[in-house]
């Protein structure tokens, strides 16, 4: 039987392909991308480090809209992915987290919720990647995860 950490990490594993695939395009057509593009691909990295943040109890080093350079973009996700691994092969993903969230309400959480929600997350925003790329006449990156596996 497969563990929470062993689905987990093969998820996120796939959410970095496919979102380092995303960043490919972005360093390939950084002159003809959209702000919105821009600022959604950077709204997912930033988020998924507000998670780990939380997740972590460490302190958050963006805002959830912050514009973040292309050229790091890459690196970002790297963080993020493996920050959450070393989360998920260090703590119990059954437990509850308490954090507080955007407007400072407190809250408690399931760390599988969470990861889920991350998961999700950038699920969403890949698929407004796709459809501003295509609008404007970019390529789209394949990133379905059954084709991952």
């Amino acid at each position: 039987m497969i563990t929470f950490q062993e689905f987990f990490a093969e998820k996120f594993e796939f959410d970095l392909h496919a979102n380092l695939a995303w960043t490919e395009q972005f360093e390939a057509f950084e002159d003809t991308l959209s702000q919105y593009m821009i600022r959604s691909m950077s709204h997912m990295i930033n988020v998924h480090h507000i998670w780990n943040s939380r997740l972590l109890q460490t302190l958050q080093e963006s805002e959830l809209w912050d514009v973040l350079p292309i050229a790091f973009m890459a690196e970002f996700h790297r963080e993020n992915y493996q920050q959450t691994l070393n989360f998920m092969e260090n703590y119990s993903l059954e437990e509850k987290i308490n954090y507080h969230d955007s407007e400072g309400v407190a809250m408690e959480k399931q760390t599988l919720d969470i990861l889920y929600h991350v998961l999700n997350h950038s699920n969403y925003h890949r698929a407004q990647l796709a459809k501003e790329a295509r609008d404007l006449g970019l390529p789209v990156v394949s990133a379905n995860f059954i084709v991952f596996k």
